[in-house]
């Protein structure tokens, strides 16, 4: 029980490290809204989070050649920078309201994984209690 409570734990930290630097990238990319030439930031988070909770479920794929395609499945959370993209003559790509929706959406995941958090903590504890 212990193990399995600890490694939901583990997870649901990478989910709230993986918002914490996707708000970063939000809140730079609203800070320079009117900045020339600004491309706004994207971070891959939710990505990286649904291939650690499919990970146990999944085939592994094993590369036996150099000349084997790489796995999708990646542990890294990037921030990738959109350059595709523009919106206006100055070539800025941010829109700010897509931004501030994003950045309440953000909030609202972070602040549900937190209050997860605290319960999985609240039951551990409770569990101590118990056998003692």
């Amino acid at each position: 029980m212990l193990k399995g409570s600890f490694q939901k734990i583990d997870l649901m930290g990478k989910a709230l490290s993986g918002s914490w630097l996707k708000n970063s990238a939000i809140a730079n990319n609203i800070a320079n809204v009117n900045t020339p030439g600004y491309k706004k930031q994207t971070v891959n988070f939710e990505e990286v989070l649904r291939n650690q909770m499919n990970y146990n479920q999944n085939v592994q794929m094993v590369k036996t050649n150099a000349k084997h395609i790489d796995s999708a499945y990646t542990t890294d959370i990037t921030v990738e920078t959109v350059n595709d993209t523009s919106y206006r003559v100055d070539e800025n790509n941010v829109d700010i309201d897509v931004e501030n929706a994003e950045l309440a959406k953000n909030t609202i995941y972070y602040n549900t994984v937190v209050n997860e958090v605290n319960g999985q903590f609240a039951r551990l504890k409770t569990a101590l209690k118990i056998n003692k």
